[in-house]
């Protein structure tokens, strides 16, 4: 079941991955034995593993034979998951030495991998990203590493807008190019003083990384530095108070309305069935959002302290990558496929922006006329935010993916009363350090 903060975060904690301290030989054929020339580009076999849903699946599938026609000599084995027992299964393979040859990688991990020696560094085995999109390259660079993985898509922070919601209320949907944080809880108050009991302007906000990521961004500090926590307590504290200000002027539900509806499955949510007004999603959940209302959603920029677009220090981030094993035998046919994925205009009409909107602009531009009216809103979004974006942040570091959990405590403390946002604020950087060291 897909609930509001699943579809905001990324998932769970790698077990078993902490464990590990260097990647083995590889047994197999596909994962490589080390000490290998890398193979030919255009022959021999390698392993693909990617987390997914059925029309994934197909894509890939379909993706994969496609490649096939250009080089019937190379042999693709697929090994499909789901992201519940993925991590599981690759940590157990890397431990073995059996890691797949090319890996549906996400970046909560990439530097977990990156800095045990798992992964290729994809620039110095020639992989072309010329044709990226600026800010989006970096997203993938591990420090004493390199380009440790290629982003497979790309999203951005958005918040959506239900106009009917706005239109019952009597009012204007904000422009997002101007407004504050104040504004919008402000906005969002008058929708919920205006609307049937039931009807609120926002869903409560404070616990949502991205969000929160944000918000310490415009500070002119970040969730990481250096592996460490990039932001001080003032700046946490400052997003505590700007949460509980959201649930005492009900511009949102209250606490137990809240929690409850961010484990509600998405067409279940108070958003979803037109309770709310306004919420936060990456631009890669617009389709499915979207899809909730008849495609009436709008899709806004997030606040921005100063009211201005330009200086709302949004990024790009990797829907997901695609990396290569540093141990590949046949590393010259895995990275040349990798290439065929983010490269070739053919392989993204197969794929489309089911994994993301594409990072290669050659490739954005052959699918766009094909996408459907929702996918258009999601890759409109990101052309219109291109020149205002910030630094690509800093890959979450080990120990980092505890992050969502740290915040969705705290956050939930403060909002029932037990902690003041002082406290949730502290608790937040003290539990971080704690995960990272």
């Amino acid at each position: 079941m897909l609930t509001r903060r699943t579809a905001l975060t990324l998932g769970l904690a790698v077990p078993g991955l902490a464990g590990l301290v260097a990647c083995g030989p590889n047994a197999t054929s596909g994962g490589g034995s080390g000490g290998s020339d890398g193979g030919s580009a255009d022959s021999g076999s390698f392993r693909l593993a990617w987390w997914g849903n059925p029309t994934r699946n197909e894509n890939t599938t379909n993706v994969i034979a496609a490649y096939k026609e250009e080089k019937p000599d190379v042999t693709i084995s697929p090994e499909p998951g789901e992201w519940s027992g993925y991590w599981d299964k690759l940590a157990t393979q890397t431990a073995g030495g059996d890691f797949p040859d090319v890996v549906q990688m996400d970046e909560k991990y990439l530097a977990e991998y990156a800095g045990r020696g798992a992964l290729l560094d994809l620039a110095g085995a020639g992989l072309d990203t010329s044709k990226f999109v600026d800010g989006s390259v970096e997203v993938g660079e591990v420090k004493d590493v390199g380009l440790a993985a290629i982003n497979a898509g790309l999203n951005a922070f958005t918040v959506l807008v239900n106009p009917d919601v706005f239109e019952a209320a009597g009012v204007d949907v904000p422009d997002d190019t101007t407004w504050t944080w104040d504004e919008m809880i402000e906005t969002a108050a008058r929708i919920t003083e205006a609307t049937e009991d039931g009807t609120y302007g926002m869903t409560q906000m404070g616990t949502v990384q991205g969000l929160f990521q944000l918000w310490v961004r415009q500070a002119g500090q970040d969730q990481y530095e250096d592996g460490k926590a990039g932001f001080d307590a003032k700046a946490a504290t400052s997003w505590f108070e700007w949460s509980k200000k959201i649930q005492d002027t009900k511009a949102c539900p209250g606490a137990d309305a809240s929690v409850e509806d961010s484990t509600a499955a998405m067409d279940q949510s108070l958003f979803g069935t037109g309770k709310i007004a306004m919420t936060v999603a990456w631009s890669n959940q617009v389709v499915a959002n979207d899809a909730l209302h008849d495609g009436k959603l709008t899709v806004l920029r997030p606040p921005s302290t100063a009211g201005s677009a330009a200086e709302a220090q949004l990024w790009y981030k990797a829907s997901m990558y695609w990396a290569v094993s540093a141990k590949s035998a046949n590393s010259a046919a895995a990275v040349a496929f990798v290439d065929y994925l983010v490269n070739s205009p053919d392989a993204g009409k197969i794929l489309s922006v089911e994994r993301g909107v594409p990072g290669n602009l050659e490739v954005r531009e052959a699918i766009t006329p094909d996408l459907d009216e929702s996918s258009k809103k999601a890759v409109d979004f990101l052309d219109a935010i291109e020149k205002e974006l910030g630094d690509a942040p800093e890959i979450t570091p080990q120990g980092g993916g505890q992050f969502e959990d740290i915040l969705t405590r705290a956050g939930q403390d403060m909002l029932f009363g037990t902690i003041t946002p002082a406290d949730a604020g502290q608790r937040l950087l003290d539990e971080l350090n704690s995960a990272l060291s």
